[in-house]
């Protein structure tokens, strides 16, 4: 391993431990990542800010970047749900849950919206190109600076 491979691990591994719950944290509540940065007691860049909250949508499954009805399928064309549990340290896992019918699911692919790539909210994240889709609850959970939820 190269030190600056290394250099930026350990770098990663500062930031993540320093303020990386805190941005994921205040990205649900609906905080936009200026809102977040000014917030934040440890000096982390924006572009920081901006992929973890990017990161932690799309691991949520708050942001798809294929369609949703796909995205929610397996290549066995059976629906998965993902289920977070906490051991008794509150170390986070993931465990694959299949659902037998749509009506188990917690996650509907009529709940998410495209958006286009010159989206104001989707232009404040490295999102790749192409389309996006944005689950409904992350859009209505945008914060306008003085506090009040926005509208679609």
């Amino acid at each position: 391993m190269s030190e600056d491979t290394f250099a930026k691990a350990l770098r990663n591994f500062t930031m993540d431990a320093a303020c990386g719950d805190a941005i994921r944290n205040l990205a649900d509540k609906g905080h936009s990542p200026g809102q977040i940065r000014e917030m934040l007691t440890f000096p982390a860049p924006l572009d920081h800010i901006r992929k973890v909250m990017w990161d932690h949508f799309v691991n949520t499954r708050k942001v798809l970047c294929e369609d949703p009805r796909e995205a929610l399928k397996n290549d066995d064309g059976f629906i998965y749900d993902m289920v977070e549990t906490r051991d008794s340290y509150g170390r986070r896992s993931f465990l694959r849950v299949k659902k037998e019918s749509p009506e188990e699911m917690s996650v509907s692919p009529e709940d998410y919206v495209l958006l286009d790539n010159d989206d104001e909210w989707l232009s404040q994240f490295p999102h790749p190109k192409g389309p996006v889709w944005v689950h409904r609850s992350a859009l209505l959970e945008r914060q306008s600076p003085g506090g009040k939820v926005t509208d679609l």
